[in-house]
């Protein structure tokens, strides 16, 4: 789980191709690990989430291993399901503002900060009326606070 990937493509539509094997589907939890990448003087890191049932639109719990995000970009997307890349990115958008709601409330991190969204557990009725598990790689810029 060591991906050192800089893409920098956001919204191809050539993605919609890459609909990649059937690793993890039904997995109720997935780990991701931490990794240090340095751009234009900034930090770029990686946050684990574990476990994170969206099933009522409910976030059990949140393991941060840094809680100075500052800005969440998606750069590389990847899924494993049978969704189409604009409904996914539409969920991406959705569950990103509940979480910051959600942190905002819960004051897990500091006020106006993202949740880096590594899993998403969705229940949705188009695909099978199962949980569909969609794992997003995304870099978090943190500004290096002096």
């Amino acid at each position: 789980h060591t991906h050192t990937h800089t893409h920098t493509h956001t919204h191809d539509t050539t993605t919609t191709t890459t609909t990649t094997t059937t690793t993890t589907t039904t997995t109720h939890y997935v780990r991701t690990y931490v990794r240090y990448v340095r751009t234009y003087g900034t930090y770029v890191r990686y946050v684990t989430l574990r476990y994170v049932t969206l099933r009522y639109v409910t976030l059990r719990y949140v393991t941060l291993r840094y809680v100075t995000l500052r800005y969440v970009t998606l750069r590389y997307v990847t899924y494993v399901t049978l969704l189409t890349y604009l409904r996914y990115l539409r969920y991406v958008t959705y569950v990103r503002t509940y979480v910051r709601t959600y942190v905002r409330t819960y004051g897990t991190v500091r006020y106006g900060t993202y949740v880096l969204l590594l899993l998403l557990l969705l229940r949705t009725y188009y695909v099978l009326r199962t949980y569909v598990v969609v794992v997003v790689r995304t870099y978090v810029v943190v500004r290096s606070s002096t």
